[in-house]
């Protein structure tokens, strides 16, 4: 008996510590955002575009530094070269002699010739433009990097929160239908003794059968928000932290909206990157404007060609080697460099408009997230006095309804409003810690910080 006592604590020990364990790795928030990190392929993406902008960095470098190049090739020759009335004179030959004639001929020779050129840009307003661009392409890429870690953020809290709220509407409905169920086995046996009209039975059934499909879609929804939850983290079955029946969300502090607004249109990262796209078009400009410009430019090369005739007898050498400078001046494109000017100012201009529409729309975006935080806390206020309320009205017309003052329909009503006002609450708990969010990240702000703000009013514990 001793041995059974002690198997029995071990195997209840056992099982306490396994519950335990589950709660204690429960995922929450932050780990889902980690886990997403190294899961999205649309972050994964966003990080690849960041290694192309170190690259383009790389190539706005590679523009100012000496381009230098090498050639070589051999080759079969036949060549046949004449020289006439020609006139010369040498020391020791006398002279000088009129039309001479001078005949080469290579049948079947060998060409072997090389060449190495440097340059180096002493000035050249296009290369200097096209660097400006390139840098400016390789900050796009960062900033877009930015931007991706602040929605992926988002889209794990919403995706998150979507489970949430499909696991609270299940249990509500659950619930609910339990006690349709219960109220409609009293109907019945009231019925059988005939204390209550068929009535009354009616109603219950109407309600349970209603309830049946209501627990199917939810099901569905729930199916469909853990999907979309593994899609992104990667992780399967996971109990989720949750937010307890007593959270305190007003200790989230909103701020004020003008110090949103104009942080917002100042620092939102989609701001940023049409700012430096206008950045780029109005490079674009400089670099048309600036294509008839002249280019200076340092030489340095050094070539040989030897020719060598068939029989190895007779070669022909010629090898060079020269620095200096040189000047390139363009002089008619035939009307391209002014059409090409024409379409590039045409776009800096599109590309202002369009930077004035994500100004606005920052602002907008702003105004609405501050609103859904700081009505959202007053709405969870007011669902809460409401939750209340209604439990006092089910309390009561349970208590009516067995002393013959409240029908069983009175009771199915009480209680339906009850879980409906329930998950309307945690709706608008889940609603308002997503804009609280997406407050920060209009304006640029969303970071891990922020993440863990929202995930500490998260508690490790099952859906009830």
């Amino acid at each position: 008996m001793l041995n059974l006592k002690r198997l029995s604590h071990a195997c209840l020990l056992t099982l306490t510590l396994a519950i335990t364990s589950q709660s204690a790795y429960a995922l929450n928030l932050l780990d889902a955002w980690q886990a997403a990190q190294n899961k999205d392929p649309s972050f994964s993406a966003a990080r690849a575009g960041a290694a192309v902008g170190e690259a383009k960095s790389g190539q706005a470098k590679a523009l100012k530094l000496p381009q230098v190049t090498a050639s070589a090739g051999t080759g079969m020759v036949n060549a046949y070269n004449k020289i006439g009335n020609a006139q010369f004179s040498a020391p020791g030959m006398g002279g000088p002699y009129n039309n001479a004639s001078f005949i080469t001929q290579t049948d079947n020779g060998v060409d072997l010739h090389w060449n190495i050129r440097a340059e180096q840009p002493l000035y050249n307003a296009e290369l200097a433009t096209q660097a400006q661009q390139l840098n400016k392409q390789a900050e796009f890429a960062n900033i877009q990097l930015s931007a991706e870690q602040q929605g992926l953020i988002l889209r794990v809290a919403k995706a998150y929160f979507d489970v949430l709220l499909a696991e609270d509407s299940l249990v509500a409905l659950k619930k609910q239908r339990l006690a349709v169920s219960q109220a409609l086995a009293v109907a019945k046996g009231r019925f059988a003794e005939g204390d209550v009209a068929i009535i009354d039975t009616h109603e219950a059934q109407a309600r349970e059968d209603a309830l049946v499909a209501q627990v199917l879609e939810v099901e569905s929804n729930l199916q469909l928000a853990q999907a979309a939850l593994t899609d992104l983290t990667g992780n399967t079955g996971d109990v989720l932290a949750r937010l307890a029946d007593q959270s305190n969300l007003q200790q989230l502090n909103e701020g004020e909206l003008k110090d949103w607004l104009a942080l917002a249109q100042s620092n939102s990262p989609y701001l940023h990157m049409q700012q430096i796209k206008q950045g780029i078009a109005h490079d674009e400009i400089d670099k048309y404007r600036l294509s008839n410009s002249p280019v200076l430019s340092l030489v340095a090369q050094a070539g040989g060609a030897d020719l060598r005739g068939s029989n190895n007898d007779s070669t022909l050498s010629n090898h060079a080697v020269s620095v200096g400078v040189q000047l390139t001046m363009p002089l008619f494109t035939g009307g391209m460099r002014n059409a090409k000017y024409e379409e590039a100012v045409a776009l800096e201009q599109q590309s202002m408009d369009e930077t004035e529409v994500i100004r606005l729309r920052a602002g907008q975006q702003a105004r609405t997230e501050w609103l859904g935080v700081s009505v959202g806390k007053g709405k969870i206020r007011a669902m809460e006095q409401a939750l209340h309320s209604s439990k006092v009205k089910l309390d009561a017309t349970k208590l009516g309804r067995e002393v013959g003052d409240r029908t069983i329909l009175d009771e199915l009503n009480a209680e339906q409003e009850f879980h409906s006002t329930r998950t309307q609450l945690f709706r608008a708990r889940y609603q308002m810690l997503l804009s609280y969010l997406s407050l920060a990240a209009t304006a640029g702000i969303l970071d891990k910080k922020r993440l863990l703000e929202v995930n500490a009013v998260l508690v490790v514990k099952q859906a009830e």
